[in-house]
């Protein structure tokens, strides 16, 4: 246990695999705050942005962390992304369904001012299945995640520098140019007719925006129309 190691957890309310993370930060720190968010670009509270320590750990946060404030990690701020470097931002899952990806996987990095952009330190990958679907690739991601996660905090706290030796291993992983933003998003579960035309195979762009929380749409005079997937 890491008595005076100060960490800082970002994550999102009502996530299982943010609750999964806490409980294995607890295991070797002791001074960690929570911070839980449920809505995009949500605010840091003011007592949040006095924090200083030795660690932030983001995993699904919807939280705002500007350059200064990562500052505040004196050792490192680490995102992980439940995406692999070749897909950026949000919808990861979503848009390599969409492109036919024969795999998929996470990615642990530091966190800089842009977003998904900072040193790569672990890469985490997975084949995917002719069955699988945005559910079943997330639970996979999810699991992976949190297993590089646990290896991750636990090379931290044998040794701080292992961080750099896991850089150095990582160096052929390269990011993206490519950002998917929430307005890619958006406008992949629009069915503006004019962009559907460029899609050749209707099954699978159904298969990169079904779930049961998310369905495709077309807008008519203002009102959305949502697609129904009847069995």
């Amino acid at each position: 246990m890491h008595k005076n190691t100060k960490v800082l957890f970002f994550g999102r309310k009502n996530c299982l695999h943010s609750k999964r993370m806490i409980k294995e930060l607890k295991k070797f720190f002791n001074k960690i705050n929570i911070v839980l968010s449920n809505k995009p670009n949500e605010k840091i509270s003011k007592k949040v942005l006095k924090w200083k320590g030795e660690y932030i750990f983001c995993f699904r946060s919807y939280s705002l962390l500007k350059e200064t404030f990562l500052k505040k990690a004196s050792i490192a701020a680490i995102n992980f992304h439940p995406g692999p470097p070749e897909y950026r931002g949000i919808g990861c899952v979503n848009f390599s369904i969409l492109n036919s990806e024969k795999f998929y996987g996470v990615t642990s990095h530091l966190m800089s001012k842009n977003v998904d952009k900072g040193k790569i330190i672990d890469v985490k990958r997975f084949k995917l299945k002719k069955n699988d679907n945005i559910s079943s690739i997330l639970t996979q991601s999810y699991k992976l995640q949190l297993i590089q996660f646990k290896k991750i905090i636990k090379k931290l706290c044998l040794n701080p520098n292992n961080l750099k030796k896991m850089i150095k291993n990582s160096n052929k992983e390269k990011w993206s140019k490519k950002l998917y933003t929430r307005s890619d998003l958006n406008n992949l579960y629009k069915m503006n007719i004019g962009y559907k035309i460029k899609i050749s195979n209707i099954q699978t762009y159904l298969e990169s925006t079904m779930t049961k929380k998310f369905k495709p749409y077309i807008e008519l005079n203002k009102k959305k129309y949502f697609l129904l997937n009847e069995k």
